[in-house]
């Protein structure tokens, strides 16, 4: 009888150490943790950002006295595909895929790449989900895979991997997931704005010396699965007005050249109300912002600050939406909205999609700013001026 309880402990420890035999230790696997894809001469470039998570790992704790390695391979083909199987000719060990979490695309690819097929491609990687970061460039890729954020942190810390943290600081320009992106791509009517990421060289210096960081800079506008323009950050003040957002954006009053104050505005809301005219859709917005004072150079009654934050916006929206329709570039997305609200309308203006709408028609804009926090401000009593 114990020899045969001590055969079957002795299978059943067998069947256990059976089980890990294929396991790879972390230092055996190459982590690929970011991809950008370009199109050049007919052939899909790959270049592919890896890292150290040993020195990932060190720098959470504190800062570092040697910059983080960054390791970035290039290869091509004529398909994804086969510029990837190209890349794993040199990788060394097995990769894994799992930890992906930036893909950047060129703007050439946008222009000129098989998008569906490219994603089509990219997502059937079992280990690679919907969830990284997107963004367009018109910078080298290998040079943003190599640019370092500050204090010898890992690439980790920086717009590359983490957008959310800047676009809470400064909310222009929306942060967005691979599957926002192919959501939106597909969309009858929507307009895609994905973030254009770039390298800025004038604003920090280290040591004396030009020390680039990476930025968002803009945007690339897509309708139709169609590549459509790009357009700088300055010339979109007016789409976060009509996005409803935690974040707080900031806006300074001026009357002239001369500045009044700056306000902190928070959580718009808005609605876009469809008339038609004439056959043709009549798009009127309105907007209610809360606001609060942060800093203060000329004293003026609240209601006079709430008029001219009022003017402000109702400027920068209709701005913004001329600076569109000079680009041929739906920037308030009022198109959607057609579609959404009116399909039959949309489909007989649009040929049921396969005419790009161009939503000339802005009616009315109203914008009401309240201010409900003025800090050590008394703005309801009337101050002498300066």
């Amino acid at each position: 009888m114990r020899t045969i309880w001590a055969g079957l402990l002795f299978i059943g420890m067998s069947t256990l150490v059976s089980g890990c035999w294929d396991i790879k230790s972390l230092q055996d696997v190459n982590y690929f943790t970011g991809i950008g894809i370009d199109y050049v001469d007919n052939k899909y470039h790959v270049y592919v950002q890896q890292l150290d998570f040993a020195s990932v790992a060190k720098t959470e704790g504190g800062k570092s006295e040697v910059p983080s390695p960054v390791w970035v391979g290039h290869a091509k083909g004529d398909s994804l595909s086969e510029a990837i199987i190209e890349l794993y000719q040199t990788t060394q060990q097995t990769v894994f895929w799992g930890h992906l979490n930036s893909i950047v695309l060129t703007e050439n690819l946008l222009k000129h790449g098989d998008l569906l097929g490219v994603f089509d491609s990219l997502i059937r990687y079992p280990e690679i989900r919907y969830t990284p970061w997107i963004f367009g460039t018109k910078q080298g890729i290998k040079e943003l895979f190599t640019t370092k954020p500050f204090f010898n942190l890992s690439p980790i810390n920086s717009i590359l991997y983490a957008p959310e943290t800047n676009y809470n600081q400064r909310p222009i320009i929306a942060p967005m997931r691979l599957s926002q992106f192919i959501r939106e791509l597909r969309e009858p009517g929507q307009t895609v704005f994905l973030p254009s990421l770039g390298i800025s060289a004038k604003t920090w210096d280290r040591d004396d010396k030009p020390d680039p960081k990476l930025e968002i800079n803009g945007i690339f506008a897509m309708h139709n699965l169609k590549y459509g323009n790009w357009l700088s950050y300055e010339q979109l003040l007016g789409m976060r007005w009509l996005v409803e957002k935690a974040a707080g954006s900031r806006l300074i009053l001026k009357q002239g050249d001369q500045v009044l104050a700056e306000l902190r505005l928070a959580k718009p809301k808005s609605k876009v109300h469809i008339v038609i005219v004439g056959g043709e859709p009549v798009f009127n917005v309105e907007v209610e912002i809360a606001a609060a004072v942060i800093e203060l150079w000329k004293m003026k009654t609240q209601k006079e600050f709430e008029q001219i934050a009022n003017k402000h916006i109702v400027d920068q929206i209709k701005s913004t939406h001329q600076t569109g329709l000079k680009s041929n570039v739906d920037l308030l997305d009022l198109e959607h909205l057609l579609y959404r609200k009116k399909f039959k309308l949309w489909d007989k203006l649009t040929s049921g999609g396969k005419v790009t709408l161009k939503p000339s028609n802005l009616g009315e804009v109203k914008v009401t700013v309240k201010i409900d926090q003025s800090g050590m401000y008394k703005l309801q009593r009337k101050m002498t001026p300066y």
